[in-house]
């Protein structure tokens, strides 16, 4: 190469450098799609690439803050694994094919199987999103009653507790409470945001932060003091709290005399229930339980127990559902109830309807297969969501035929994989939306490329509730880099097909005005800021409940009418590790604030996290580990009647002795997915298929693991 070709390129490559370096910046205010939070953001892109994040300041769930996840998800734009294009299985192996050829083919397909089964044999499951109710309006307008959500996995029993106490599931209002006691909740790894920083501001202003978790999470780092309970055994613990407020008389009276029905059964009932009885069940010596009951009822009503979410109790044990319950009660005691620095009902933007511009579709006419709400099934369990586990039973009976399967990965995130692939496999078509070819998608029939968050404008939403309510929006913030489609779009297009069309004559943008319209809110306002406050603030006080007697119900008629104690009462776990086997442990599972389900494994940034710091790891009790001869990073056998496999272990005093500890997250057994694939195990893979006998969920806690050196 000459020496002029050489300056001719150099000249070229430092014009080319300036010209980029000062390309404008475009700021889009969009919502984060890393995990469920949807925390509001700006991002901004140059050079049609992204090119910064930043959190919206003005949101109530996140306010300003971006996560790890939030970062590093973001990057999953550029990920080579993703899909380009819609795929059709062709014995056995994938086939790109046009969209039209896709949504035709599904369309005759479906109507195929209308015809033959009913619309009771067709389902659609997905995490939730903003436009999960485009997809409830799709299985309405075809008449099936069958949408589900994860929700029987992770919260559907702290749910239940909740609403059969005080009508609806409250908020905490952690930054004015003086005494924070959090119960297997872990909005540090969570993560919550937003959560992280009302601890933050109140502990800044003198409260006390308590942790009861059998695991020193990273919210027990933050804590005043980590109570280590015996797994299982949080309602022992929530009793005789109850116990010593009633019989030290701690509680509200005033509270209780006028906003309560059932003290007085709960009087008769709570005798049954000491300090000294929880003291052999739940490892937490008498004294600290009384201490801990006469510290929080000290700064009533600006003190509260964290309403919690799946840790714990919402969706792990027989006895969640009571153990939500009693949490309610004993919010309850302290007078809190919507109460600054208590226990609230949060403010949240109720969307307008499409009607009637648009007809509504006439919806199901049966109930769901899985025995939601019904009587003799699971008469508590939560209708809306469904039991999503419980749909790979259903196709094994042949009660369902078809399925689609949108932002949601059941075969990794759902227990005993083995069984899910069964049921998910006999279905006569399967149907999943999905950027990358996740084990759900690597099985299915047809895969819809549906586009990057970053990528797409969606549905408004009402995610970011608080003292004030908020809408926010998704936007594309750069061009699809692939042949893909929103999910907005992707599921109009479905309907069109199926024949089912008139029911989405209407735009994004028509719909989004529709659904804003009762707030008298700006589509183009909402589009530049990426958030509104709606409504009015919240106000403290306490008004009439959604329950049957419009105040807190103690003592439920409810429930004794449908065969359950009107008080709750102490249920031990179903399963319990054998005292007399060394090697016998309760295995638990929780997140890590870098990783989403199994959503972010393949994020390059985020697994270098995880093997940078050496997080994945089976955490164990110290002295467990050295009566079975195990160091810190040992290999062990971890095995169950349902599955088994090897991992290295964590020895740390930070767990109470009778579990071992999971991060979940791992285990991800698709080859496509080439950055997370054979990294860690996912304690799904050790869980039976159980169902709740009240509310239905999956007990995700109730197993019992051999834990043997390799």
């Amino acid at each position: 190469m000459t020496a002029a070709a050489l300056s001719a390129g150099t000249f070229g490559l430092k014009a080319w450098s300036k010209t980029t370096a000062s390309a404008p910046v475009t700021r889009v205010p969009t919502i984060c799609n890393g995990c469920g939070n949807r925390c509001a953001l700006f991002v901004s892109v140059k050079n049609k690439r992204i090119w910064k994040v930043e959190g919206n300041p003005d949101a109530n769930g996140n306010q300003g803050a971006v996560c790890p996840k939030g970062h590093g998800y973001l990057h999953d734009l550029y990920n080579p694994n993703r899909i380009r294009s819609p795929l059709k299985r062709v014995n056995g192996k994938f086939e790109p094919v046009t969209w039209e050829q896709a949504y035709k083919e599904i369309a005759q397909k479906v109507n195929l199987i209308l015809l033959d089964n009913g619309p009771e044999s067709i389902f659609w499951v997905n995490y939730p999103q903003p436009n999960q109710a485009y997809a409830l309006r799709l299985m309405h307008s075809m008449s099936s009653p069958h949408y589900f959500t994860h929700g029987s996995t992770c919260y559907t029993a702290r749910n239940a507790g909740w609403n059969f106490t005080v009508g609806k599931l409250p908020s905490n209002d952690l930054a004015n409470s003086r005494f924070i006691m959090i119960v297997g909740r872990n909005p540090a790894g969570g993560i919550d945001l937003g959560e992280v920083k009302g601890i933050v501001k109140a502990k800044e202003k003198g409260a006390k932060l308590v942790v009861i978790d059998p695991r020193h999470s990273e919210t027990a780092i933050l804590a005043d003091e980590w109570v280590p309970v015996k797994p299982g055994t949080d309602l022992a613990l929530l009793l005789a709290m109850i116990n010593v407020m009633v019989e030290e008389k701690l509680y509200d009276r005033n509270f209780v005399a006028n906003s309560t029905v059932g003290f007085q059964q709960l009087e008769d009932e709570i005798i049954n229930y000491p300090p000294q009885w929880a003291e052999k069940i739940c490892d937490i010596p008498a004294q600290t339980i009384i201490r801990l009951t006469r510290e929080i009822a000290r700064e009533k009503p600006q003190a509260l127990i964290h309403r919690g979410y799946h840790g714990a109790f919402g969706a792990q044990y027989l006895n969640s559902f009571q153990t939500a319950r009693a949490i309610a009660i004993a919010n309850a005691l302290l007078g809190n109830i919507n109460r600054k620095g208590g226990i609230y009902f949060s403010e949240s933007a109720e969307f307008g309807e499409l009607q009637p511009a648009h007809p509504v579709p006439p919806g199901p006419s049966v109930g769901k297969a899985d025995g939601t709400g019904i009587p003799g099934r699971y008469p508590l369990g939560s209708y809306g969501d469904g039991i999503s586990h419980a749909i790979p039973e259903l196709a094994l009976r042949g009660v369902l035929k078809c399925g689609f399967v949108y932002h949601h990965n059941p075969l990794r995130t759902n227990p005993n994989p083995k069984r899910v692939i069964a049921g998910y496999k006999k279905l006569e078509l399967l149907v999943a939306i999905d950027p990358v070819l996740s084990e759900t998608a690597s099985i299915a029939h047809y895969v819809l490329p549906a586009s990057f968050y970053l990528e797409a404008d969606e549905a408004v939403d009402n995610k970011h509730s608080g003292k004030r309510a908020q809408v926010t929006i998704q936007q594309k913030v750069v061009d699809p880099l692939f042949d893909t489609r929103s999910g907005f779009q992707i599921i109009v297009d479905l309907a069109k097909h199926l024949g089912v069309g008139k029911y989405f004559n209407f735009s994004l943008d028509e719909a989004n005005e529709l659904r804003l319209k009762p707030f008298g809110a700006d589509l183009k306002d909402l589009k530049a800021k990426g958030l509104l406050e709606v409504g009015l603030p919240w106000t403290e006080g306490f008004e009439k409940l959604e329950t049957p007697s419009g105040k807190v119900e103690i003592a439920s008629s409810t429930l004794e009418n449908l065969g359950y104690p009107a008080i709750p009462r102490w249920e031990a776990p179903l399963v319990s590790p054998d005292e007399k086997d060394a090697h016998s442990f309760r295995l638990l599972h929780g997140k890590q604030a870098i990783h989403t389900h199994a959503m972010t494994a393949n994020q390059p940034y985020l697994m270098q996290v995880s093997h940078r710091y050496d997080l994945i790891r089976l955490w164990m009790n110290r002295a467990r580990a050295e009566r079975l001869g195990i160091k810190n990073g040992d290999l062990v056998e971890l095995k169950s009647f349902i599955g088994e496999g090897r991992i290295r272990v964590k020895v740390t005093e930070g767990l109470h002795p009778s579990c071992v500890w999971l991060p979940s997250g791992y285990g991800i057994f698709s080859k496509r997915l080439t950055t997370a694939y054979d990294h860690g195990l996912s304690y799904n893979d050790f869980l039976p298929t159980l169902f709740d006998p009240s509310v239905g969920h999956a007990m995700a806690s109730e197993v019992i693991v051999s834990v043997r050196k390799v």
